[in-house]
């Protein structure tokens, strides 16, 4: 099936973060990873702070667990096939730093991972700590160019004491 304009700027933006970063992000340049027109993202979006608040839920839309997914699956999605979108997420907690706003949108993603792992049958302490134990395995791995499968998540759910959900 064939993306949407919208779904097409929205990968576009979170590829473009993940390679440039934050500073160097913009609208034009968002267009033009997704080769549509200027003025498209506009159009979507009205404006960039429209556009960086859909990217953000795009992205934390993508990250979460799918279904069935083990989070050594998962890991390993987030390093290898989606490891641009990743760093555009590590981007997006340090611009959350001087933003208030998007730290509140990054916090809110984060406790939709812990209610999914609760779900899955963990305690909210418990998956709260191993949310934020994965960011920094994940962190970790990208700062020294680990290869995905090089990663091993499950070292982390033995620390906790827990089988995976």
């Amino acid at each position: 099936m064939e993306k949407s304009t919208r779904e097409a700027l929205l990968d576009a933006g979170l590829d473009l973060l993940g390679r440039v970063g934050f500073r160097a992000w913009s609208m034009r340049g968002v267009e033009d990873e997704a080769g549509m027109p200027h003025g498209s993202a506009r159009h979507y979006f009205a404006n960039q702070r429209g556009l960086i608040s859909e990217v953000v839920q795009h992205l934390l839309d993508g990250d979460l667990p799918r279904p069935g997914e083990t989070p050594t699956q998962q890991v390993a999605r987030w390093l290898g096939p989606e490891s641009s979108r990743t760093r555009a997420r590590y981007e997006l907690v340090v611009a959350s730093f001087h933003d208030p706003d998007l730290a509140v949108e990054l916090v809110r993603g984060r406790d939709r991972f812990v209610d999914i792992l609760v779900e899955r049958g963990m305690t909210s302490s418990d998956a709260t700590e191993l949310v934020a134990a994965l960011d920094g395995l994940v962190l970790d791995a990208l700062l020294r160019r680990q290869e995905p499968e090089t990663v091993d998540p499950e070292r982390i759910f033995e620390k906790f004491g827990t089988k995976l959900p």
